[in-house]
This record gives C-alpha cells, structure tokens and sequence, in this order.
C-alpha cells in the first residue's frame, strides 16, 4: 500500500492543476494561430485580387469624358460618329456679316477651330433687323468629304433656352466645294440633336446637321434675325461623319 500525506496530496493537486492550465493556454494559443491565419488570408486576398483594383481599372469614363465638354456629343478626332474639322491638321474660320445687318459681327471664329471644345464663336444678329445676318465659314484645308456624309455645327444659345423650331427658321447651313455653295438645308431639312435624339428647347450643345447630297471642302452656317428671337448664337465646332451617314 503506498501511503500519501497532506504535503503530497497538496503537491500532487497543485501540479494538476498547472498541467490543466497550461493545456488551457495551448488551446488559446493554437486558436489565437487560427485567427491570424485567417484574418490576414482573408484580408489580403479580399483586397488584393477583388473588387477595388479591377473596379477601378475598368470602371473607365472614356464615353463620359469624350461627350462631357459638349453635351454629350461625341465628336472628336478619333470618334466613330463625328470628328471636328480642326486646325491641326488643316483648317480656316472666317466671319461674315450682310452689308444690311448694321450691328451684326462674328467673334472669335478661330476658336471653332482649335481643339478646345470649351470655347467657340459667337454669331451676333440684332433682334428685329429683318434681312440681316451673320454667317462662319470652315473650310477643311485637307480633306473633301464624299457624297453620303452627315455635316453640321455644335452650337447653342448663351441667353437661354430658346432653340425652338421657330427660331431655327433664321438658321441655315451650306456645304461647298472650292468656295462654290454645292447645296443648303434649312429648317425643313436641318435636324437639332443630341447623338439623334431631339433636345430642342435647352441650353445645352446641339448638333445641326444634314446629310449632304454633293462632296464639299467647306461648311457655313448662316444666323438671320427675327422679331423676337435671341440675337446670339454660339458656334463651339463644325463635324463631319468619318463613314456615310446612316438613313
């Protein structure tokens, strides 16, 4: 028979109970292990190949920034839409008034030329000066667009909006070649739009436009007076279509 006294008994207990703690403390240990692992695992993958890199790489503004300067209008040198007649490579602005229109001017007819499309030209046309007119010239000095190509001014009112149907009677655009007048649309034939759907009456850019029948070098928009209509019209660049336009 082994016989244990009190200090033995206290001995033993004691190192029972430390063994039992340290048992304890491998359990946390191995458990705080776990954790780690998978917080930083988790962390680390979550961030590196999820969502924030590739959204940002492909969440692009590409369609946004190329229209935002004009109201959307995609037209620009590479667009597949419209692309400015432009200096560079080769282009002239010039302005003309009636010998009638006592008032009327064109101002700043470069900037519809150069490849800000934050500026542009103004056409003056007094109200009520019946028979005058103001009219821009670009010719491309580069380029003679075929038969079949869609044409036209980006433009709008600084006063407001007041591009109606009644106001685009006073407004005409021309195609020549050479200098000749080969062909002009008015309001029967001149459509307002923003990349084909009508916005008339607001103060954004607008795109007028026609399909033009004849090859030509050289668009003109014509700005006449009425009794009651705006006496401005802001011109921020002439287009062309780089492919036949579509019916």
């Amino acid at each position: 028979m082994i016989t244990i006294n009190k200090k033995q008994l206290v001995a033993l207990t004691a190192a029972v109970l430390v063994a039992g703690g340290l048992t304890g403390c491998a359990d946390d240990a191995s458990g705080l292990g776990g954790t780690t692992g998978g917080t930083s695992g988790g962390t680390t993958t979550g961030t590196t190949g999820g969502g924030s890199t590739t959204g940002t790489t492909g969440g692009g503004s590409t369609g946004g920034t190329t229209g935002g300067s004009t109201g959307g209008i995609v037209c620009n040198p590479t667009s597949n839409l419209l692309r400015p007649i432009q200096n560079p490579p080769g282009a002239t602005a010039t302005g003309s008034t009636n010998p009638l229109c006592i008032g009327c001017s064109v101002l700043n007819p470069g900037n519809a030329i150069d490849a800000d499309a934050t500026n542009f030209a103004t056409l003056n046309t007094p109200i009520g000066l019946l028979g005058g007119s103001s009219a821009l010239n670009i010719v491309d000095t580069t380029t003679t667009y075929p038969a079949g190509r869609r044409a036209g001014f980006v433009i709008f009112d600084p006063a407001g909006p007041l591009l109606t149907a009644t106001l685009l009677q006073t407004v005409s655009v021309s195609a020549l070649n050479n200098g000749q007048v080969q062909e002009t649309a008015d309001s029967t034939v001149l459509t307002l739009d923003l990349l084909g759907t009508p916005i008339i009456g607001t103060t954004q850019p607008q795109f007028l436009s026609f399909v033009a029948t004849q090859p030509f070098n050289e668009l003109r928009i014509s700005f006449g007076s009425t009794a009651n209509a705006l006496a401005n019209l802001n011109v921020v660049q002439a287009c062309v279509s780089p492919t036949a336009a579509t019916p």
